[in-house]
């Protein structure tokens, strides 16, 4: 009996080693492809999302011999961050906003990436700011306000979505101030739009 729980436990050790080495693999190969998208490099991007899908299909096989593993942290992460980069690159190079089945992650880790993917769309939308892009900046926000949207659908206890009321608040802050940094750009736009015409 003994010999056979030890067999057991030291299956499931490996196997929690091949996870944790899988899902850093993709939480590594997702923050790359959203840098790539910030630097407008599309193949890049795709590259590391290739690479990042793999990760999740390796987990996916883990997950196949440890059930438990499933709603691990170490999963969930690796969902999140994926998630993140696959939401972010289609809300910058194609304007829109994924579902989860575009996505192929669970629905807790699709929720932690839409949070997240909000801070990474300030960061665009400031961009677009300082490149004077205030319509691309402004379509941004729309889909800002529509993750928010999302997220405030979902008042459940830690118990069930840990951490939700937490990331609702950031995401709300993080709206606030991104539409606070808008306004002041289309009211200098209109400004300067209006001397110009004088001026003309």
């Amino acid at each position: 009996m003994l010999e056979r729980m030890r067999e057991y436990f030291d299956s499931q050790a490996k196997l929690r080693e091949q996870a944790l080495d899988s899902s850093r693999a993709t939480i590594r190969a997702s923050a790359r492809a959203i840098s790539a998208i910030h630097r407008g490099d599309n193949k890049e991007a795709e590259d590391f999302l290739a690479e990042a899908r793999a990760g999740l299909n390796t987990l996916a096989s883990l997950t196949t011999s440890g059930p438990e593993m499933a709603d691990s942290g170490t999963v969930i992460s690796a969902q999140q961050e994926y998630g993140e980069a696959e939401l972010v690159k289609a809300a910058i190079m194609e304007g829109k906003l994924l579902e989860v089945q575009d996505i192929g992650i669970t629905y807790k880790a699709y929720l932690g990436a839409l949070a997240d993917a909000s801070g990474e769309l300030r960061r665009h939308i400031l961009d677009m700011i300082r490149a004077n892009e205030i319509g691309r900046a402004e379509s941004s926000l729309k889909l800002m306000e529509r993750i928010f949207e999302i997220l405030m659908e979902f008042d459940y206890a830690d118990a069930v979505l840990p951490g939700m009321r937490r990331r609702q608040d950031v995401v709300r802050q993080i709206l606030e101030r991104t539409r606070g940094d808008l306004t002041i750009a289309l009211r200098q736009q209109r400004l300067e739009q209006a001397l110009e015409k004088r001026g003309g």
